[in-house]
């Protein structure tokens, strides 16, 4: 059986969590995606303000018709 000795230092604050490496490895992947995914949500935040902004200045066309696209 394989032992280790943590010093005190290293256990301050209550910090210090052991766990099996493929679930840290699972729960940085949530982690990644999750951040993937907030960005995603900033960028599409950021498109609808653009777009209301150039709404209200008229800056956008109104088709009456896929027709008026050529």
């Amino acid at each position: 059986m394989t032992t280790i000795t943590i010093p005190k230092n290293f256990i301050s604050n209550d910090d210090l969590i052991i766990i099996p490496r493929k679930q840290y490895e699972f729960f940085l992947n949530i982690g990644k995606q999750l951040n993937q995914r907030l960005s995603e949500e900033k960028d599409i935040d950021e498109a609808i303000d653009v777009y209301k902004k150039e709404k209200k200045q008229g800056k956008l066309k109104v088709l009456k018709s896929l027709a008026s696209l050529r």
